[in-house]
């Protein structure tokens, strides 16, 4: 009679802690990847001043963490009493409230390591960014790490490429630009390198302000806040068109010029969601209110008339351009960044191979 009163005393408390048990079980195997992580980080001996303030900063009041890690998880190895010997587990939870034991001991771990798991997992994360970019350089001893300078605003490159592209089929180019109220506008045709080129820009600027090395023999740049309109799409569920979500874009841009903040902007092919003449016409305008704004910004585009601003602010635009190479109906690109606005087009004669009578 009393083992039948503990069986059921001790099912109505288990009914308590089972959703614990169900939802916590799912995460033991990240429990033990946590536990490994935070061993190798306590026991690894470093050499480096940044690396050993880290490992430092795992242990609080001499406790080694991994150990309170795999405290939890012994925690929760222990619920598993019920799948692994169900007849066990019956006399165990009737006779010792081996669930409510459980619960107590998970709620004892839980105020003691609360404010320390997260930095746990933020000293787990700084490791792995570490490591990232340590793995980084490794790989690819000839990448230049990057020098930093006060002066607003510098970008000198030597040898630039895309990281993401093989080595064996990167095309690198050099690029400088120095001052403030600043516009590169590079033109080109189609398929000539013009976005690549902006990308190119973009992911070593941030490779360079996260203190990793970037695809490039020499790399000097201002600390900025990189802004960019490159791949604008629409969005049915917003009910915003592609014109639309690049405005809202461009007005973000704006704001932060107006700010002063120290950007540079990088746009690729703007306003393309309207009709050619507002593109235009908008796309001047937009230049002419960076220059005045003191702004700097790198502008890729089709329209070969913008580079015609240069004449009217020779210290503010620069004209750079893709070009293509044609032999009969044949197409041969070189992805070279060059001087000068774009001389040759090719859209007529890809109309062509598709059957347009151009």
């Amino acid at each position: 009679m009393l083992f039948l009163v503990y069986f059921f005393f001790s099912g109505y408390l288990s009914k308590r802690a089972i959703p614990s048990h169900h939802y916590l079980d799912k995460i033991v195997k990240e429990i033990d990847t946590i536990n490994q992580l935070i061993f190798w980080i306590e026991e690894k001996k470093f050499s480096a001043e940044l690396l050993n303030r880290l490992q430092a900063s795992v242990q609080i009041n001499s406790q080694k963490a991994h150990l309170q890690i795999k405290e939890l998880k012994d925690i929760l190895s222990k619920f598993d009493l019920r799948e692994r010997s169900p007849i066990i587990f019956i006399f165990a939870n009737s006779f010792l409230l081996w669930d409510v034991r459980q619960m107590m001991l998970l709620n004892k771990w839980k105020r003691n390591n609360k404010q320390k798991l997260s930095l746990w997992y933020e000293l787990i994360a700084e490791f792995e960014v570490l490591n990232g970019l340590s793995t980084l350089h490794l790989n690819y001893p000839s990448w230049a790490m990057p020098a930093f300078t006060a002066e607003h605003f510098t970008l000198e490159a030597k040898d630039l490429g895309h990281p993401l592209i093989q080595e064996e089929k990167r095309v690198v180019s050099d690029f400088e630009l120095k001052g403030q109220s600043k516009i590169a506008l590079i033109t080109g045709s189609n398929m000539a390198g013009k976005s690549t080129f902006l990308r190119s820009l973009g992911v070593n600027i941030i490779l360079a302000q996260m203190g990793a090395p970037v695809c490039a023999s020499k790399f000097v740049l201002s600390g900025i806040k990189l802004m960019s309109s490159m791949r604008i799409a629409d969005n049915l569920a917003e009910n915003t068109s592609t014109f639309y979500a690049e405005l809202k874009k461009l007005k973000t841009i704006i704001e932060a010029v107006n700010r002063h903040e120290p950007v540079f902007i990088l746009l690729d092919e703007i306003l393309r969601g309207t009709n050619s003449l507002d593109k235009h016409t908008g796309s001047e305008a937009l230049m002419r209110q960076l220059i005045k704004k003191k702004a700097v910004a790198v502008l890729a585009t089709h329209d070969v008339e913008l580079g015609k601003l240069e004449n009217e602010f020779p210290s503010s635009v620069e004209n750079y351009h893709f070009d293509v190479q044609v032999e009969g109906e044949e197409l041969f690109f070189d992805y070279k960044l060059k001087d000068g606005v774009c001389k040759s087009l090719n859209a007529s004669i890809l109309m062509k191979k598709i059957g347009i009578e151009v």
